[in-house]
């Protein structure tokens, strides 16, 4: 996940050609009315809570904001104390999330009021801790896009280990910045990731108990942006959905095709991460994070 903001910065630093989609890149049109819920500058990851309320993170600032979508509200949920800034953000177990805030992770917990945090681990090796996965209940996946590997760390006992490198995940470009987003699902072991300034997405099976890789990667694109991604809507979606930062939309990727392309289904400018609605009443949304705020898209 890159903000808008630093992505401009970095695309200046590399060759244009890095971060624009080659000819005949085979995104489909299917463009959806985004619909803007607030407006707040550099967003740039989001998950959503049971309750409805929307968690996002500003690499820029260490207060954890909760938007209220029906309302069209937000607050400050919490401050982290000793980050500088958040990046990704994922729940690993019921109101429990882990966030990156610099080379450390911490745990934010929802199930007391008010919330609390603690640090879990700091990662001194780290090049640019990024993006974030649940992993089991125990267990999450970091993504390390400065030294284009992953870690495995235990949420509950602070220890971590290198589990995944690969060329695919490697940095590029005069800003060292590889792996970006990246999402493991459980029901078929698989880890889905995107490298930003590649403008690539690829899978890769992994044993389930120790997140190594079992096999090769598996590379879909080669020629489009991405940024983080969530998965579609609905117990055993086989969507997958990816912010494409500079190239200002959000894309569908169904991965029950052999050979999945992307569709194009709604337009957010300067798009960074995604997360799916868990109520009632917002069944079939997306949530976008973009350079002017959060959005809905009806998938």
């Amino acid at each position: 996940m890159l903000s808008t903001t630093f992505l401009i910065q970095a695309l200046s630093l590399v060759p244009l050609g890095l971060a624009t989609p080659l000819p005949g890149t085979p995104v489909a049109p299917r463009q959806a009315t985004a619909s803007q819920i607030i407006r707040l500058s550099s967003i740039e990851n989001l998950a959503v809570r049971s309750t409805g309320q929307i968690l996002a993170t500003n690499m820029n600032s260490a207060a954890l904001i909760s938007i209220d979508p029906v309302a069209k509200t937000s607050s400050t949920a919490l401050t982290i104390s000793g980050a500088s800034g958040l990046s990704g953000i994922v729940e690993y177990a019921p109101d429990l999330f882990a966030v990156i805030g610099g080379k450390g992770i911490y745990r934010v917990d929802f199930t007391s009021t008010p919330p609390k945090s603690a640090l879990i681990k700091t990662i001194t090796e780290a090049g640019n801790l990024n993006g974030l996965s649940t992993f089991t209940n125990e267990s999450v996946l970091v993504g390390d896009a400065g030294k284009g590997v992953v870690f495995r760390l235990d949420v509950n006992k602070g220890t971590y280990e290198q589990v995944i490198k690969d060329a695919t995940m490697a940095p590029s470009g005069s800003i060292p910045f590889g792996i970006d987003g990246l999402r493991y699902r459980s029901s078929d072991s698989t880890l889905w990731y995107t490298n930003i300034f590649k403008n690539s997405f690829h899978r890769l099976t992994l044993d389930p108990v120790t997140g190594q890789a079992v096999g090769s990667v598996t590379t879909l694109w080669t020629n489009l942006m991405g940024d983080d991604l969530c998965f579609g809507p609905g117990e055993g979606s086989m969507k997958v959905y990816v912010a494409t930062n500079g190239k200002n939309s959000l894309v569908e990727v169904d991965t029950s095709q052999q050979k999945p392309s992307p569709k194009t289904v709604a337009t957010v400018s300067g798009s960074t991460s995604c997360a799916v609605g868990r109520g009632e009443g917002d069944k079939g949304v997306v949530y976008v994070s973009g350079g002017q705020g959060v959005y809905a898209v009806k998938v």
